[in-house]
């Protein structure tokens, strides 16, 4: 990872605990979720920037008005962080309205590591009450600077006699 990738979309707080962090970062040409808590924090890819493209839509068009809205990704990468200690991480990343607590706003992260014929519970961050101006207003700037997608070259039929 870059030194000090600099985050596009960004949830930041603080509470008793420590620093929490939700944020989408640059590495390269990766683009990446950092997840942290006061103790621990984790990286994970999205599958390319289409994963952020709609991330970013997915925050513009978070409604207004209380209804129900949930937007989920799920991630995941191999880690190997010394030799035979190979495992994946899985991730599910959640943007939607709280129908349980007044359609409230959230952002959340949950990770699970697998090892062998085990899986565990790994990092949970939840954004309650996200600043969706700033939100909003960083998911615009990020849209008007990733390229368009390449569109999809034409589907050639053959006719047969």
């Amino acid at each position: 990872m870059d030194a000090n990738p600099s985050p596009i979309l960004d949830c930041q707080w603080h509470d008793p605990r420590g620093d929490w962090h939700l944020s989408v970062i640059r590495n390269g040409s990766a683009w990446e979720l950092f997840a942290a808590a006061p103790v621990h924090s984790e990286t994970i890819p999205f599958d390319g920037p289409d994963d952020v493209r709609r991330l970013a839509q997915a925050l513009l068009d978070l409604p207004a008005e209380p209804e129900p809205y949930e937007l989920e990704w799920h991630l995941s990468r191999n880690g190997d962080t010394r030799p035979g200690d190979g495992h994946t991480l899985f991730a599910t990343f959640t943007v939607g309205l709280d129908p349980a607590d007044g359609h409230r706003p959230y952002l959340a992260y949950q990770s699970y590591y697998h090892r062998g014929h085990s899986t565990a519970l790994g990092l949970e961050v939840i954004c309650e009450d996200p600043p969706i101006d700033r939100l909003r207003a960083q998911a615009h700037a990020l849209l008007t600077s990733l390229p368009q997608p390449q569109p999809l070259p034409p589907l050639h039929t053959r006719r047969t006699p």
